[in-house]
């Protein structure tokens, strides 16, 4: 009855009852419900019609529950955003769904009523996950605030309607992948409730105000929008119209105005934390598995609000172990180092700072900091970052520890734009250095182009020596479009440039990739979208490309998506290669001999490595509720490369493809089941050369918002064989002297087994209890003679005290 009274006042229009305007084509009809006074009609703002600006609506202190009712009277001085629009796939058509999100600042927090009306409410997607778990599978509402109204990050707090919580920052510039530049590691401490019932679903939200950063101003206006997903159409909505053709979609926002005296009060947060551990290990030497007597540490976090904008964190003794290890990656015939995200609490906070075009900074290079401090914020138009930290892996047995300093500013420029400066020290006593200078600047212009560069200069040496100094240069055009985009992209790393604190791929080239896509969005019929994509990248040596000498390796590509209606994706690829090496690259490669010794020197016919091809298949299917999943498959022409040089040394068949389903067997139980498998077979013989298959299977049961359990069963099978003379089928050495070696070829067959037990109320304040157990054996899937190399217990206990 409350629910029913509340949708009723929110139905009142900007006209009076008897002058109502006819709904858009397509537009849900409303339901016909008596209008009320004009205070309430004053205080909504219809998105569709650019009633954007929305004046504070301040009360200092509402008589609200978060339990998802918005029956409490203090909801009726709030402004509702009414009006959402579509913007993907049908951009600018009215919304299929009604939604309203009501809106009150307080002394302390920003609260929001949300109100998300469905004609289906049964076909409503929603599951008991973990936090930031469900943004990918269930419906949901996000809401976004740039408090500082730049129009270059914003806070980010999504709610389903279960009301689990999802958070995060957009960072414009970052990394795009399924959706908005949204790094969803940090965790604010927020509340939220949801309910459910014949009209659809409904939530409450309150954000605390030291949960935000914003200027100290007596005065101030914030960037704020509100979406909405609804996975069974695969429709997204917003309250401020999207238009995909501006680049800056924060510049799209609309404006929460006048906010005054806004105050977080006293910021401190204290974090003990206590670790416990019993860790049991194979011994080579006797075959025995020992197991250590349990062992306890105690670190604490330390934060600190300097001003309502920067914020200093200490820590002492971190815990920075990972809950679970990193998913398997497939690695038999990679050339470079493989990249694994950061998943360490301390590392995350505040850090999206340090983001620029290159990955200078990679935090996962502190491998095991002893204790470490933060200082991030924003001054006058300036972010600013400093992070330092004392590692004790090193390079040597000679140094017993590293010093990072990690040091970041960030410039506000006109229309969106940045530029920023990065400087990184890490120091291994007073002997091995590595110091790294960079500057970027990102320039908005002309609404939908993105021009991103950046700079950088690096010595790498030892004290009393003369150190290595190299150089990076990269810069990248973006047009943005909702039927054309394109980017080209150019990139030049000298082979002396070194940034042990980042993460680059590989030195010494130089990069340049141009790619396009068009497309198109019927308004009718099975398809929502449709399109192809076509890219075009080539590399050279460093010193090749500025001798005029041409490219080492070039490759063409294209695919068509298709987006069907029912959230059904296909997509098929083609792609062209070609590899250019020089003959002096081979160096040190002899094929047969004894043991390498007086063989003959390899030098592979180059024209062999010309003109493959390969294609490429992807189906993502989400159109059933309980099971979804992805399939893919692939075949082309490839080459095997020597691991150590990067050259390719002679040409394969590779087959590989992929399985994915998720089970949404009821609302607390899901499930994963998935397969990946790669496969080399020589051209020259037919023989196989690798392997690969991993199958992973994960199971998660949700008592509620705070608590699951969860298992993870992996097994990983992997084996190269060692590198042949296509020609004469001869081993492969490298030689150097009177030393040679054998190259390629091995085999690994692991058995991972994960348990975990959480209990996380809120951010910082968690309860783990995990297992873990890693085993081998020799020949794969015999699950016979599995031999235990490691296991584990841990236990985590940790409390987070805000004042």
């Amino acid at each position: 009855m409350a629910t029913s009274l509340t949708y009723a006042l929110l139905l009142a229009t900007a006209v009076s009852a008897g002058d109502q305007e006819r709904p858009l084509d397509g537009e849900p009809e409303p339901i016909s419900e008596p209008a009320v006074g004009t205070a309430r009609v004053e205080r909504t703002f219809e998105g569709r019609k650019g009633q954007l600006q929305l004046p504070s609506p301040f009360l200092a202190k509402p008589d609200i529950q978060i339990d998802g009712d918005l029956s409490e009277p203090d909801w009726d001085k709030a402004v509702v955003l009414d009006g959402f629009t579509q913007y993907d796939p049908r951009q600018g058509a009215p919304a299929s769904q009604i939604t309203r999100v009501l809106v009150l600042v307080s002394d302390d927090a920003v609260l929001f009523g949300i109100q998300a009306f469905d004609d289906e409410p049964d076909l409503i997607r929603a599951t008991l996950s973990e936090r930031d778990g469900f943004t990918r599978s269930d419906d949901y509402i996000r809401l976004v605030l740039d408090t500082y109204n730049a129009q270059r990050e914003a806070f980010v707090f999504t709610v389903n309607p279960f009301g689990v919580q999802h958070d995060g920052l957009w960072s414009e510039g970052g990394q795009r992948r399924w959706g908005p530049p949204i790094d969803s590691s940090p965790d604010y401490i927020w509340e939220s409730a949801a309910t459910r019932n014949g009209e659809g679903w409904f939530a409450e939200v309150r954000i605390p105000l030291k949960s935000l950063r914003f200027p100290e101003a007596p005065v101030q206006d914030w960037g704020i929008q509100v979406y909405r997903r609804i996975q069974r159409s695969d429709f997204d909505e917003s309250w401020a119209p999207i238009d995909s053709n501006v680049a800056n979609e924060l510049s799209q926002f609309g404006t929460l105005s006048g906010l005054t005296d806004l105050d977080p009060g006293l910021f401190l947060q204290f974090q003990p934390v206590v670790t416990g551990k019993s860790i049991g290990e194979l011994d080579d030497e006797t075959g025995a598995f020992n197991r250590s007597d349990p062992s306890a540490e105690f670190g604490f976090n330390l934060t600190y609000g300097i001003t309502s904008n920067l914020i200093l964190d200490g820590t002492y003794n971190p815990d920075f172990s990972q809950v679970e290890a990193d998913a398997g990656q497939i690695v038999v015939n990679e050339r470079f180092a493989q990249f694994l995200p950061e998943k360490r609490p301390f590392f995350l906070e505040g850090t999206e700072i340090f983001n620029t075009p290159r990955r200078v900074v990679y935090t996962r290079s502190i491998v095991d900091p002893i204790a470490g401090a933060k200082l991030t914020g924003k001054v006058g138009g300036f972010n600013l970052a400093y992070m330092g930290a004392i590692d004790e892996v090193t390079s040597s047995d000679s140094n017993p520890s590293a010093y990072v300093n990690l040091v970041r500013a960030r410039k506000d420029l006109p229309g969106s734009s940045t530029l920023g400066l990065t400087y990184t020290d890490r120091s291994e006593s007073s002997a091995v250095f590595n110091r790294m200078f960079s500057a970027d600047t990102r320039l908005v212009f002309l609404q939908r182009y993105t021009l991103s560069a950046q700079v950088a200069g690096s010595a790498d040496g030892r004290t009393g020596l003369n150190p290595r100094y190299g150089g990076l240069f990269a810069a990248e055009l973006n047009r943005s479009g909702r039927n054309l985009s394109w980017n080209a992209e150019f990139e030049d790393i000298t082979p002396e440039f070194r940034a042990r604190s980042g993460f680059i791929r590989r030195t010494g080239v130089a990069q340049a990739e141009l790619g396009g896509s068009y497309n198109w969005y019927p308004e009718s019929g099975l398809l929502q979208r449709w399109g192809p994509r076509a890219e075009f990248s080539g590399l050279w040596d460093h010193d090749d490309l500025w001798s005029g000498r041409s490219m080492k390796e070039y490759r063409a590509s294209g695919t068509l998506s298709t987006a069907f209606r029912g959230n059904t994706n296909l997509w098929l690829s083609g792609s062209w290669r070609n590899y250019n090496f020089d003959r002096a690259e081979y160096d040190g490669l002899v094929s047969g001999g004894v043991d390498g010794l007086g063989g003959s020197p390899y030098r592979p016919d180059q024209a062999q490595f010309q003109n493959l091809f390969g294609a490429s298949l992807n189906l993502s299917v989400s159109r059933w509720e309980r099971v979804r999943g992805s399939v893919r498959a692939g075949w082309g022409q490839d080459v095997i490369f020597d691991r150590v040089t990067g050259t390719p040394v002679e040409t394969a068949n590779e087959y590989s493809g992929s399985i994915n389903l998720d089970l949404f067997v009821t609302t607390g139980l899901r499930g994963e089941i998935g397969v990946r498998h790669e496969s080399l077979f020589r051209s020259s013989d037919g023989s196989r050369y690798s392997s690969a298959t991993i199958p992973r299977v994960q199971a998660q049961y949700q008592f509620s918002k705070a608590f699951f359990v969860r298992s993870i069963v992996e097994y990983g099978a992997q084996e190269s064989r060692g590198l042949q003379n296509p020609e004469t089928g001869d081993d492969l050495y490298y030689c150097s002297g009177e030393e040679c070696s054998l190259r390629g070829g091995r085999a690994s067959n692991d058995f991972n087994l994960q348990f975990l037990g959480a209990y996380e109320p809120s951010p910082g304040t968690v309860v783990f209890l995990g297992y873990s157990r890693f085993m081998i054996e020799e020949d794969s899937f015999r699950f016979n003679n599995l031999e235990a190399q490691n296991d584990g217990f841990f236990l985590k206990v940790s409390y987070l005290l805000r004042m």
